[in-house]
C-alpha cells in the first residue's frame, strides 16, 4: 500500500513540474537575462528530479541498490540543494530590490552564484550516485567459495574520494551563498525600505447598458 501511494505521488509531483516549465513556453529568452528565473527553472526542475526518485525508491527491486549506500544522500540533497535551495535564492534575489525599492546591487554576482550553484549540486550529487552503485556491487561480490569478497570497512573506506568531491561542490554551493548575501547586503544599503505600501483595488470597468430607449449607466465588477 506504501508502495502504491508512492508511486501515485509522481501525478501531483511532475504535474506541477510540468505546469511550470509550461508556463515558460514562448518566454524563454526571458530565462537567459532574469537571474530570478534561471534559479526557478533549475529548482523545478531538481524538483522534478527528486520526486520522481522518491517514488523509485518505494520499489524493492530499486530500494535495494540504494537502502544502504549514499543514493539516499544525494537524492535527499537534490530536493535540499536543487529545490529549496533554489527556490529560496531566487525568491530573495526577487523580493530584496522590491522591498528596498531598489535594483539589485551586482546582476553579474547573481548569476555567478546561479553557475557556482548549479557546479556545486553536480559535484556534490555525482559522486554520490557514483559511490552507491560502486558500494552496492561490492556488497554484492562473493568469493568462488561463497563468502563475502569485502568487508564493510574495505567499502566505506572506497568512498572516501567520493566524500572529498562531495565537500568540494559542498562548499562551492556554500561559497554562492555567501556571495548571495554580500550582493543582499549591498543591495539593500542602495535603497530605502518600503515601510508601508498602500493598497488599492482595481478600478471598476464601466459599461453602458441599452433597455429599450433608455440608457442606464452601471458599474460592473470584473
Amino acid at each position: 500500500l506504501g508502495t502504491v501511494f508512492s508511486v501515485m505521488l509522481i501525478a501531483p509531483s511532475w504535474g506541477g513540474m510540468v505546469n511550470g516549465l509550461l508556463t515558460l513556453r514562448g518566454a524563454w529568452d526571458k530565462v537567459r537575462e532574469d537571474v530570478v528565473l534561471k534559479f526557478m527553472v533549475v529548482a523545478v526542475t531538481a524538483y522534478g528530479m527528486s520526486t520522481f526518485e522518491g517514488p523509485m525508491l518505494s520499489l524493492k527491486n530499486v530500494n535495494a541498490i540504494g537502502h544502504f549506500t549514499d543514493w539516499i544522500v544525494a537524492h535527499v540533497h537534490i530536493g535540499a540543494l536543487g529545490w529549496n535551495g533554489f527556490l529560496t535564492f531566487g525568491i530573495l534575489y526577487w523580493l530584496i530590490p522590491k522591498m528596498w525599492r531598489t535594483n539589485i546591487y551586482s546582476k553579474s554576482a547573481a548569476n555567478f552564484h546561479f553557475w557556482i550553484g548549479t557546479l556545486g549540486i553536480i559535484l556534490y550529487a555525482i559522486p554520490m550516485y557514483w559511490a552507491a552503485f560502486r558500494s552496492y556491487f561490492m556488497f554484492k561480490a562473493f568469493t568462488p567459495e561463497g563468502q563475502l569478497q569485502y568487508q564493510f570497512i574495505d567499502i566505506v573506506q572506497t568512498t572516501i574520494p567520493f566524500y572529498v568531491m562531495r565537500a568540494v561542490g559542498g562548499t562551492v554551493y556554500l561559497g554562492g551563498v555567501l556571495l548571495m548575501v554580500y550582493n543582499l547586503v549591498k543591495t539593500a544599503k542602495q535603497g530605502t525600505f518600503v515601510e508601508s505600501e498602500e493598497a488599492e483595488a482595481a478600478p471598476l470597468a464601466k459599461t453602458y447598458v441599452t433597455t429599450g430607449k433608455r440608457f442606464w449607466h452601471s458599474v460592473i465588477e470584473r
